[in-house]
């Protein structure tokens, strides 16, 4: 039921959102310094056929023209912020744990203060290095229920045997940092949030980890 009411709402939503955005109507759009796909007066950095400005009232990625990661573009997905679970995996070797989820009050390495974000500690405990990672991560309304649902592949993400790694999730662009939603409901939602976390090294058993974030939205705001 959530799904369909979710489908009618999107649907209604993405109508509005472009016809405010061709009415000029709809807040001004985030400027992007490597957009190639862009006008003067309605960019769609992404190239997904929604502008920037609807985008951001959708509550999708202007960065990313399939952003919840299920593999279809955001203007045809009817859903495009729930992706469902694709990780498989028959292997029950475990060869890393996880750790340290953190949401709030993160820190650089000097310990200053940075924005909320999504962050945790990878320990890899076995004898070789692991590659091939993904990740599944969802995130939940504890007032309402809604659910939104990300799927990511880490293609760089290298943990060496015997390493011990933090990798974080934020749009900084800097090394271990991987680039999510800016619009989720991470940043948008003010109730507290639940966050869970699959993560995946192809051939061992995914690892799981879950992370409560406080009401009063993301502090610090987007990076």
């Amino acid at each position: 039921m959530f799904r369909k009411n979710y489908t009618l709402l999107f649907i209604t939503a993405l109508f509005t959102a472009l016809l405010l955005a061709a009415c000029g109507t709809a807040p001004s759009p985030t400027t992007s310094t490597n957009s190639s796909n862009t006008t003067a007066d309605d960019p769609d950095t992404d190239g997904d056929g929604i502008p920037d400005s609807a985008e951001t009232l959708l509550g999708t990625d202007p960065n990313n023209a399939d952003t919840d990661g299920d593999g279809e573009n955001d203007l045809a997905d009817q859903n495009p912020m729930m992706a469902d679970n694709p990780i498989q995996e028959s292997s029950t070797a475990v060869a890393f744990t996880l750790s340290g989820l953190q949401v709030e009050n993160n820190v650089d390495a000097d310990g200053a203060d940075v924005p909320d974000h999504l962050e945790f500690k990878i320990n890899n405990t076995s004898t070789a290095d692991l590659t091939n990672f993904d990740i599944y991560t969802t995130i939940t309304d504890q007032t309402t229920g809604d659910v939104q649902g990300y799927y990511q592949t880490l293609p760089v993400l290298t943990v060496k045997a015997g390493e011990t790694r933090t990798i974080h999730f934020d749009n900084t662009g800097q090394p271990d940092h991987f680039s999510v939603n800016p619009n989720s409901a991470f940043y948008t939602d003010q109730n507290g949030l639940t966050l869970n976390v699959t993560l995946h090294a192809a051939g061992f058993a995914p690892q799981i980890g879950s992370v409560d974030k406080d009401p009063g939205g993301a502090e610090g705001g987007v990076e």
